[in-house]
């Protein structure tokens, strides 16, 4: 196989790893109804948790899983998972226990912790450069046209059954073999010498910690749309399972869309640039779905905001790859995924707490619209004083 045919091959690969990860949980979002009604006697925080519960253990794997990259390998980690993934993601298709059901939730967010963490450390292992921030993007880009997908394919399944869209976790086993045959371990993954275990330099701190705080409510904002708005399309009238899919995806279609054109966007702007309008815009779709009440105007508002959003992954990614120490990186990525799942897990639960002292889940919306329009505040005024670096192009 010559090196430009296996590098294809390569890239297929952790492209569609990465597609199955983010929207791994929405995937069952358009069946929430469906199983909520079977699950009768469950209260409705615990049928949210039938959504979110990988997440929370994709939040407290994460770091183990980049330490275990980083220590024993990539390869066979990752292979790993991915059986794990669509084993256990696919058997909520046979589950009549909601206790079982919830176990077996958790058990794929342990694989999503390891499919996410070791496909984005392979990323910084392969490439270098502008073909790095280029494929981020692309990468960032079939996560989100991943989430049309199958959140699209999940709502026409949960018109049939509330049970079909579980069938859809086996793509983790078809891909597989296909991982087998491609991928090779990265020289510099494994702890094979000494000098492995030795850092080259040191992580920044500060830099790393805010790069994960913007992961964290990039994700808390984006999940909005998946946990919250079937909700609050029943509310306005009768819709179909495929109708909620069509809502739910275009916050991550126009996501998909934006973070293709990152690497473009990146040749032209600043980390700390693309930050600031990543907000802006995705203050502008919160506050539509927010001060509208039709369902074509839900749909408008969940594509604006998806604009914003979707240039918060590669962004950070990117941010993350160049201040970060090699030895490190699989460490480091964990940590980044782990926080950005952690944003993914509350909230619901933070929009529940959040709910409690306004009147409407629509004020929720409009609130973190104002919550964006603070951050843009101040990251450019961080842009300015303690990061003018990353706001140099």
């Amino acid at each position: 196989m010559s090196t430009i045919i296996h590098n294809a091959h390569t890239k297929a690969v952790l492209l569609l790893a990465s597609t199955m990860t983010v929207m791994s949980g929405a995937i069952i979002s358009p069946a929430l109804p469906g199983i909520g009604r079977f699950f009768n006697e469950a209260p409705q925080v615990v049928i949210q948790l039938i959504l979110t519960l990988p997440a929370l253990m994709i939040t407290l794997f994460s770091p183990l899983m980049g330490y275990l990259a980083d220590r024993f390998g990539r390869k066979p980690l990752l292979l790993a998972m991915l059986s794990v993934y669509g084993l256990a993601g696919a058997s909520g298709f046979l589950i009549d226990q909601v206790g079982l059901l919830l176990a077996s939730r958790a058990l794929m967010g342990v694989a999503v912790a390891g499919i996410l963490s070791i496909s984005t450390t392979l990323v910084g292992d392969y490439f270098s450069g502008t073909e790095r921030v280029r494929f981020l993007g692309l990468q960032s880009s079939a996560m989100a046209l991943g989430g049309v997908i199958f959140i699209n394919l999940g709502g026409l399944l949960s018109d049939w059954s509330w049970r079909g869209p579980f069938l859809l976790y086996l793509t983790g086993v078809l891909l597989f073999p296909y991982a087998l045959a491609v991928l090779r371990e990265p020289r510099t993954s494994t702890a094979s010498s000494p000098e492995a275990s030795i850092p080259t330099a040191r992580v920044d701190v500060g830099r790393t910690a805010l790069a994960y705080f913007i992961a964290m409510i990039s994700m808390v904002m984006f999940y909005m749309f998946p946990a919250q708005l079937p909700f609050l399309l029943s509310e306005q009238d009768e819709v179909s399972g495929v109708a909620i899919g069509i809502a739910l995806s275009m916050a991550a279609l126009t996501a998909s869309i934006v973070s293709f054109c990152y690497g473009r966007l990146k040749a032209k702007l600043s980390v700390m640039s693309i930050y600031v309008l990543g907000f802006a815009i995705a203050a502008s779709g919160l506050g539509i779905v927010g001060a509208t009440h039709s369902y074509g105007a839900s749909i408008l508002g969940a594509a604006v905001a998806g604009s914003g959003l979707g240039l918060f992954m590669p962004n950070t990614t990117t941010w993350l790859m160049r201040i970060t120490p090699e030895r490190v990186r699989g460490r480091v990525f964990g940590g980044f995924t782990s926080t950005f799942f952690f944003g993914q897990f509350v909230s619901p639960i933070f929009v529940a707490w959040v709910s409690g002292w306004l009147p409407s889940l629509r004020d929720v919306f409009i609130a973190m619209a104002l919550v964006c329009l603070a951050l843009t505040l101040i990251v450019t005024l961080l842009g300015k004083t303690l990061l003018k670096a990353d706001s140099q192009h």
